[in-house]
């Protein structure tokens, strides 16, 4: 869990090093008055790996291009068997809670922390082909947990902040070549920050934007990684100081924030625009209640889904209810509810469009949120309960692999999901 910062910084554990952990940290920060967020198959990081495979063919594995950057297959033409279920998908060599698809198809997950809560420098790759695990052939310069990690334009995959080993912030940035499985240290950012946010911008620049300090407090400001220098330079900041916040970026490039916190604030019902090429955040519309760790996902007409998270800065207050953002009005509606309260919840689109919400409930549950009609329905149980921050990520044949977020062994553990 997260140590107290100094400066009345914030109390909220790092999400996913255990369900104790968070429950430990919500004692802590009531009492001192504080507020603002199968078989296995387990290799060890040092195995190294075969340069990436090839990408399926088109006729194997047609993709469409979806909301932001991201790939996603398009839409099966018949109901697969075992449609609406979970099945265990082996288990990490350790707590991984970042998770990016590759252009082959594969998974990247980089960093993590250990069972003995220690920062990783080690990456892992699951093939969602054969189901395996394996080490990427190269490390990390520096050991770090829950970094923002988003893929470029060329398919390098950025690696940047995080924690390391004493839970210090850390400023510096890598970038991950698929080709080889190797990574090369960057330019740093010019404030040392976790829980950030990063997005590929068009153009091929990176924002990554807020997070906290070393001193656990809240950041306003903004940075731009241009790949082709590899250093950073700063942008416009945000109109409030935001960590535990939610982000998506928009079809057109732009990337909303919403919610998040700061210092002993309750989370905020605020939300801002970034918009590319001005390096200027502008006020939007409201929420209807403040959130902190909501999940964002972008639904097929460019609008928002924003759902969950936390009303209270000491973890009080779960949220089933979820919102509507429409950019093109720049305003918020209700839409609604899940069937369980969820904090530091997953939501992922589908191909057909559908959004899958899990983790982040005190059961195993998982639900569907269906756009056309606005609500909310339970869909098949996960393998284990993950109510620790756990990570989602759509794979390239429509599926969902899930990882991280259990608690003891079961935060080693992955699971997969047919739609």
């Amino acid at each position: 869990m997260r140590s107290p910062g100094s400066g009345g910084g914030p109390l909220w554990p790092v999400r996913g090093r255990g369900v104790a952990g968070l429950a430990t940290a919500i004692a802590i920060a009531v009492a001192a008055g504080a507020g603002c967020s199968g078989g296995q198959a387990t290799l060890a990081p040092s195995v190294t790996v075969a340069a990436a495979t090839p990408p399926p063919s088109a006729s194997s594995a047609p993709t469409a291009k979806a909301a932001g950057t991201a790939t996603v297959p398009a839409a099966p033409t018949a109901t697969p068997a075992g449609a609406g279920l979970f099945t265990p998908a082996g288990s990490m060599d350790a707590t991984r809670v970042n998770a990016t698809l590759l252009r082959d198809g594969r998974v990247l997950m980089v960093g993590g922390n250990d069972d003995s809560d220690d920062a990783l420098a080690s990456a892992l790759v699951f093939d969602p082909r054969s189901g395996a695990y394996s080490g990427a052939a190269g490390t990390l310069a520096s050991a770090r947990f829950d970094p923002a990690v988003v893929e470029l334009q060329d398919g390098r995959v950025l690696v940047v902040g995080g924690e390391d080993g004493t839970q210090a912030p850390l400023a510096s940035a890598e970038l991950f070549d698929p080709s080889t499985g190797t990574f090369k240290v960057m330019g740093s950012m010019s404030r040392a920050r976790s829980g950030a946010r990063a997005f590929t911008l068009p153009g091929g620049n990176v924002l990554v934007v807020g997070g906290r300090d070393a001193s656990g407090e809240a950041l306003a400001s903004a940075e731009i990684f241009d790949p082709k220098s590899g250093q950073f330079s700063s942008t416009g900041s945000m109109t409030a100081a935001r960590d535990a916040f939610g982000a998506a970026q928009l079809p057109d490039g732009r990337v909303v924030v919403v919610g998040g916190c700061c210092s002993v604030a309750d989370p905020y019902s605020s939300a801002e625009l970034y918009i590319p090429g001005t390096g200027v955040f502008t006020a939007t519309g409201s929420m209807g209640v403040g959130r902190m760790f909501p999940a964002l996902a972008v639904l097929a007409d460019g609008r928002v889904l924003v759902a969950g998270g936390n009303s209270s800065a000491v973890y009080e207050k779960p949220l089933a209810s979820a919102e509507i953002f429409d950019p093109k009005t720049g305003t918020f509606t209700a839409t609604g509810s899940m069937k369980a309260p969820r904090d530091g919840l997953d939501a992922t689109r589908l191909v057909d469009g559908r959004v899958l919400i899990c983790g982040g409930a005190t059961d195993a549950s998982a639900e569907l949120f269906d756009p056309g009609v606005g609500t909310f329905s339970l869909t098949g149980k996960m393998t284990t309960v993950r109510a620790g921050q756990s990570t989602a990520t759509l794979l390239q044949d429509g599926r969902v692999f899930i990882a991280g977020g259990g608690a003891g062994p079961e935060a080693h553990s992955a699971e997969i999901y047919q739609p």
